[in-house]
């Protein structure tokens, strides 16, 4: 399976998986979904070569997914005017597809095999529209699981952890950013089309950390949906 992208097959990365399941669907290495946070400056275009290689060494098929979706709103929601957050939310979107696209020519051969795509590309998908139906309605039904996502509205889109400090404006706004990725974290392998898939970003999420723990929620991930944390190495202190 190995490509050999660059010398060192782990390319300097820490991998975790989620759970014992996320452990077999990583061993399996049907898919892995690589996601792209738009604006996020973690995502250099080193670091975003070295993690595609990491990939393509564990995965058969890799696709990576950037949002491109609800970011004005969200702006607009943090203070910014409309003409403003139009402005800015475009030049992030610019910005990493450019980052992408260097990543992907710093490895070749081989970057040919990676896919990418931006959010807005499943909207009008059937198999995407009915999962975003299934998340808005364990939104509106499970109490349990609307108050982990406005945990990580809270703690990751507007890095304010106090609810008090949140104006229902704002926490709708960022919703409306989460709910739109959250198909892909429910069932990426329907998505897709492949047989597993691992979710892999650098951090553990409250979302991820509920779809792992809770099998009885109204909202599960599917049985062949894996989540990973993959990290730089050196983020790992030595023994």
């Amino acid at each position: 399976m190995s490509l050999d992208l660059l010398p060192n097959p782990a390319h300097g990365f820490h991998a975790e998986p989620c759970s014992a399941r996320c452990q077999r669907i990583w061993q399996h290495g049907d898919h892995a979904l690589i996601g792209v946070s738009t604006g996020n400056s973690y995502f250099t275009q080193e670091r975003l070569a070295a993690l595609l290689t990491w990939a393509g060494h564990f995965f058969t098929d890799v696709d990576v997914l950037y949002v491109d979706t609800h970011i004005d709103t969200m702006l607009v929601a943090l203070g910014h005017s409309a003409q403003h957050a139009t402005k800015l939310a475009k030049s992030r979107i610019r910005d990493v597809r450019r980052r992408i696209r260097r990543a992907l020519e710093q490895i070749r051969p081989g970057g040919d095999r990676f896919r990418v795509h931006a959010l807005s590309d499943f909207l009008a998908e059937p198999t995407y529209q009915r999962l975003r139906v299934h998340v808005d309605q364990a939104l509106a039904s499970d109490h349990r699981f609307a108050s982990v996502c406005e945990d990580m509205v809270r703690r990751f889109l507007l890095a304010r952890p106090d609810p008090d400090g949140d104006a229902p404006k704002t926490l709708r706004a960022g919703l409306n950013y989460l709910l739109a990725e959250l198909p892909f974290f429910v069932d990426s392998p329907a998505i897709f089309g492949v047989s597993s898939s691992a979710n892999c970003y650098h951090v553990s999420t409250p979302l991820v950390e509920y779809l792992v723990r809770y099998q009885d929620g109204v909202l599960r991930a599917a049985r062949n949906q894996g989540f990973m944390v993959v990290r730089p190495a050196e983020d790992y202190p030595h023994p």
